[in-house]
């Protein structure tokens, strides 16, 4: 009995070689598609939980409460007052965006929440007037995370995350005293 020996062709094995690296070339593709997102680090090098979504039901209510509070100072939908950014005879400025194009989002939770709850004086005049007024009486405290919400849902992605990490690092805000 005679055994036919056939060679495997050169081409044929040099195919198989090819489609075997484009497999596993794919499976490595494939592994950093599933890799999960960065991890958000603070400025003390500390990672911090993702940053959370916004509940779309607080974001409505945080609109309507700035609609009827707050707007007739910052502007329709958080643009601020015409010319925010140039000061008047005293050197006082008019109110500010709470959109990208101001500076709310550079501030912690804190500082925000403290800021609507107990009204703003000028920093370097701490007996001056309230230049912002204080809504701790009129606002609860729901009323003001739903407004911080709202302007949380006016910011790019990348300036909801500086201000998140920027509460992350911030001592949570204290509550608001019962009358």
């Amino acid at each position: 009995m005679t055994r036919s020996t056939k060679k495997f062709p050169a081409w044929a094995f040099g195919a198989l070689i090819f489609f075997l690296f484009v497999l596993l070339a794919g499976c490595a593709t494939l592994q950093t598609n599933f890799a999960p997102p960065p991890t958000l680090v603070n400025q003390y090098g500390t990672p911090v939980p993702p940053l959370p979504t916004l509940d779309a039901a607080q974001v409505a209510r945080g609109k309507q409460i700035y609609q009827t509070t707050c707007a007739r100072c910052h502007g329709e939908n958080g643009v601020g007052a015409p010319n925010w950014k140039i000061p008047d005879a005293n050197l006082n400025y008019p109110p500010p965006p709470h959109n990208d194009t101001g500076h709310t989002w550079h501030h912690s939770d804190r500082v925000l929440y403290e800021a609507i709850r107990d009204g703003l004086r000028d920093p370097l005049k701490p007996n001056s007037e309230l230049r912002m007024p204080a809504f701790g009486n009129t606002l609860n405290d729901a009323d003001i995370n739903a407004l911080l919400t709202y302007f949380k849902s006016l910011w790019t992605n990348e300036h909801r995350e500086f201000q998140y990490l920027r509460t992350t690092e911030d001592v949570p805000p204290t509550t608001t005293p019962a009358p």
